[in-house]
C-alpha cells in the first residue's frame, strides 16, 4: 500500500470510538505535514509511534475499568453468598 491508501484506510475505519477517531485524524495530520516537508521522516516516525503507544495505554485502561467492574461484582457476590 502507498501512503495515500494508508491514509484513506485510517480515515475510513468506521469506528465510533473517540480515541480511535482522534488517533486517525492526528496521524493523517502528521502525514500531511510530512508530505509538505514540515516534518522529517524521523520526527514523523516518532509521532506515529507515540500514537500507537497512546492507543495501547487507552486499551489497557479500558481493560482495567472492565476488570475493576467485574471484580466489584464478584466481590459483591461473594459477600452476598457469605451472608446467606
Amino acid at each position: 500500500m502507498n501512503m495515500e491508501q494508508l491514509q484513506q484506510s485510517l480515515l475510513s475505519h468506521g469506528s465510533q470510538d473517540y480515541a480511535l477517531q482522534t488517533a486517525a485524524q492526528t496521524a493523517n495530520q502528521y502525514t500531511e505535514l510530512l508530505k509538505c516537508g514540515l516534518l522529517t521522516q524521523t520526527e514523523y516516525a516518532q509521532l506515529i509511534s507515540d500514537i500507537v503507544k497512546t492507543n495501547d495505554i487507552n486499551k489497557n485502561m479500558d481493560n482495567m475499568e472492565v476488570t475493576e467492574l467485574i471484580n466489584v461484582a464478584l466481590t459483591g457476590l461473594i459477600t452476598l453468598a457469605s451472608i446467606a
